[in-house]
């Protein structure tokens, strides 16, 4: 396994400010190859868990699913865009999305079905990395690429996690402006601003994810509110990493939000209110390198984006070799393959082709209505611990029981036992 040590220390003017390297650069991830005998080595960012339930149910109130024939209609159009948007995409016929048996609609959770019998090597997905959220396109993203590659150059280790979740705030924002102007009655021709909110790359796609606590059943500590941080997790070996990952999500919206908010401003109408002489800035940075008010308005409906799309890159990205072919790795998140649940069993292999795509098989022979599980890692992994796996993504590795409980219970997961005398 290949450890990489955090803690950068990056300083802007006369101050210091411990930065994302803490939080998004620690990662436990094997090397990964290309094509070979043992196929691609994906590694998710979600640790090994039975399925994506909720964890505090009966404790915290969550939206209830979506009904069963809206959330399925946007796997179609995910299905539909996804095989339109490359001559190289692929999902086989007898492939299928639909409410997960780890779950299903009981938690608004779905997964990946075989809706025929399916032969060991049978192709079920080949998904081109043209079709992957990758960290390019956040830094080639005409409206504030620029501003991305700035931040990436003086904020070092982490800030490609950074980058890639205000790239994926940005355009959930300029969506739910183009849904809000859909619903007023404007037309995608109505205008050069409606023209270019109906052509968002991954619309089908980004409408399929978690952007907010209980969509497809995902929970993370992200979401939570901090009275229930300390409610539930003082005094455990998950709270100082909570608490840690948290300010550190705090700050990136401050920053982001100096790069976010006036294209979405302008796609809202509000331009007056974009100060564009300014340019970029570090939220700490006033022209005389003074540290703003604490009390900045932070644009609305930015902190609830950030937040969800921490939660999306934390929780569903995959590390796959470099379009670079440098020997480095790059985070994606790729579509339809994110939606397989995790078994420590799984009836899937996969492979990264030499152009990069990625192409699942059926590992063996597999029946008609049989659910398709990837492996996330394995369930025997030590390199992490638990609470960690919590803290990071929201689950606990192979425990089926609700970590509501566990808490409940101080299981030693969370809380070290005293050594009796």
């Amino acid at each position: 396994m290949m450890f990489l040590v955090p803690l950068a220390l990056v300083a802007f003017g006369q101050e210091g400010c411990l930065f994302f390297a803490n939080a998004f650069a620690y990662q436990y991830n094997p090397t990964h190859t290309r094509a070979t005998n043992h196929g691609y080595s994906l590694q998710s960012r979600l640790p090994s868990s039975v399925s994506r339930t909720q964890l505090f149910v009966a404790e915290v109130d969550t939206p209830p699913p979506p009904p069963a024939t809206k959330s399925q209609n946007k796997y179609d159009d995910l299905i539909q865009w996804f095989l339109s948007s490359n001559e190289k995409s692929y999902i086989s016929p007898k492939v299928a999305i639909r409410p997960s048996t780890r779950g299903g609609l009981k938690t608004g959770g779905y997964g990946t079905f075989a809706s025929d019998d399916l032969e060991e090597g049978e192709l079920l997905l080949r998904i081109p990395r043209v079709c992957c959220v990758t960290l390019d396109d956040a830094l080639n993203d005409i409206e504030c690429g620029s501003d991305f590659q700035k931040l990436m150059e003086q904020a070092g280790p982490g800030s490609d996690t950074v980058v890639l979740a205000g790239y994926l705030a940005k355009e959930y924002l300029l969506l739910k402006e183009y849904d809000r102007r859909l619903k007023a009655g404007e037309k995608d021709d109505d205008n050069s601003e409606m023209r270019r909110l109906s052509k968002i790359k991954f619309a089908p796609y980004f409408r399929t994810l978690p952007w907010e606590r209980g969509v497809n059943a995902q929970e993370h500590v992200l979401f939570w509110e901090d009275a229930d941080v300390d409610a539930l997790l003082k005094g455990s070996l998950a709270y100082d990493d909570a608490v840690e990952t948290r300010s550190t999500v705090k700050l990136a919206i401050k920053i982001l939000d100096g790069i976010i908010s006036p294209v979405i401003r302008r796609a809202r109408g509000d331009e007056e209110e974009v100060e564009e002489e300014e340019g970029f800035r570090f939220p700490w940075q006033s022209k005389e390198e003074e540290e703003p008010s604490a009390e900045a308005e932070i644009l609305d409906g930015l902190e609830d984006a950030v937040r969800g799309a921490f939660v999306i890159s934390l929780s569903r990205a995959f590390a796959a070799p470099s379009d670079a072919n440098d020997g480095k790795e790059e985070d994606r998140l790729e579509p339809v393959l994110d939606m397989l649940q995790h078994s420590n069993t799984p009836n899937i292999s996969h492979k990264c082709a030499d152009d990069g795509a990625i192409e699942v098989t059926a590992k063996g022979s597999i029946k008609t209505g049989d659910e398709l599980f990837n492996q996330y890692r394995g369930e025997e992994d030590s390199n992490m611990p638990y609470h960690k796996f919590f803290t990071r993504f929201g689950f606990v590795p192979g425990v089926t029981e609700p970590v509501a409980n566990l808490i409940a219970e101080r299981s030693t997961i969370f809380f070290p036992q005293r050594a009796s005398v």
